[in-house]
C-alpha cells in the first residue's frame, strides 16, 4: 500500500519536472494531488501509526496538508516539486519500518471508517479537501494506540468543521445579515453565527436552527475541556482515558452537524 503511494508520488513528481510552466494551474494535476493525499490519510497512515509511531508522523502529516493547500490555488510548480520530494523521501524511510512491524488483523479492521464516516469524507473531499484531511487525521488518532494527549485530535475535528463553515459562510456574507452582532471577544462571526447563516439561507425553521446552534455550543464546550486538561500537568496522566471519551463526543457532535450542513442522506 505504501509502495503504491510512493510510486504514484514519484510519477506525479516526474510529470511536473517535464513541464515548463511556472505555476500549476490545471485541474487534472490538482485532482491527482488531492487523490494522493486522500490515499495517504485514509489507507496508508493508519498502518504507519503502528510501525513508525504517532509523534514521528505529525511532521509528515503537515507536509501532506500543505500539498493539499497548494492544490487549492495556482501555485508554483517548483513548490510542488519540493513538497513531493520531501514526502517521497520520508515515505521511503517509513516503508522500511513498516516492513519490519506487521499490523495485526484486528487493528486493520478497527481502523476502517464506518459507512457514515465514508459519506462525510466523500462529501468533504469534493467540497473542502483540507477539511477532509483533518477529519481523516482525527479518525486515525482515535483508531490508533492510546495517546498521551488528545488536544490535537480534538483540534482536528474542530478545524474540519471550521473550514466547512468558512467555506459555506464567508465572514463578509454573515456580517451583512440584519441579525448579525459581533461577539464581545472577537471581530469575526462565531461558528454559531455561521451555522445560523447557512441554515437561514436554506430556509430552515427556527427550531432546526436553534438545535444546530446548540450542538455547536456543546462542541465548543467539550473542546475547551480537553484543551484545559492539557495545562493541568498534575491531572494529565489520569485524564487520558477521559479525554478519549470527550474527543469521541466531539466527533459525534461534528458528525451530526456535518450531516445537517452538508445535507448528507442518512
Amino acid at each position: 500500500m505504501i509502495g503504491e503511494l510512493i510510486t504514484a508520488a514519484e510519477s506525479l513528481h516526474s510529470a511536473l519536472r517535464r513541464r515548463r510552466a511556472v505555476n500549476v494551474n490545471d485541474q487534472n494535476t490538482k485532482s491527482q494531488v488531492i487523490e494522493l493525499a486522500s490515499r495517504y490519510f485514509k489507507e496508508v497512515r493508519p498502518n504507519l501509526t503502528y510501525a513508525v509511531g504517532e509523534n514521528d508522523l505529525l511532521g509528515h502529516d503537515k507536509q501532506w496538508q500543505q500539498l493539499l493547500r497548494l492544490a487549492h490555488g495556482n501555485n508554483s510548480r517548483r513548490t510542488y516539486l519540493k513538497m513531493l520530494g520531501h514526502i517521497r523521501k520520508e515515505l521511503l524511510e517509513f516503508s522500511v519500518f513498516a516492513l519490519t512491524v506487521p499490523q495485526p488483523e484486528d487493528v486493520r479492521s478497527a481502523s476502517a471508517p464506518s459507512p457514515e464516516e465514508l459519506a462525510i469524507l466523500k462529501t468533504l473531499d469534493a467540497l473542502v479537501p483540507s477539511a477532509a484531511a483533518s477529519y481523516r487525521q482525527g479518525l486515525a488518532d482515535l483508531a490508533g494506540p492510546e495517546r498521551i494527549s488528545y488536544r490535537g485530535t480534538a483540534a482536528e475535528f474542530r478545524e474540519s468543521l471550521r473550514e466547512v463553515l468558512d467555506h459555506l459562510a464567508p465572514d463578509p456574507e454573515v456580517q451583512k445579515q440584519d441579525w448579525y452582532k459581533p461577539d464581545e471577544k472577537r471581530t469575526t462571526p462565531t461558528m454559531r453565527q455561521k451555522t445560523r447563516y447557512i441554515l437561514t439561507s436554506r430556509g430552515r425553521n427556527r427550531t432546526q436552527r436553534i438545535a444546530a446552534e446548540k450542538m455547536i455550543g456543546l462542541l465548543e464546550e467539550v473542546s475547551g475541556e480537553v484543551t484545559r486538561a492539557v495545562y493541568d500537568r498534575a491531572a494529565l496522566a489520569t485524564h487520558v482515558h477521559q479525554s478519549n471519551g470527550e474527543v469521541q463526543q466531539i466527533k459525534r457532535y461534528v458528525d451530526v452537524v456535518f450531516f445537517d450542513l452538508l445535507e448528507i442522506s442518512r
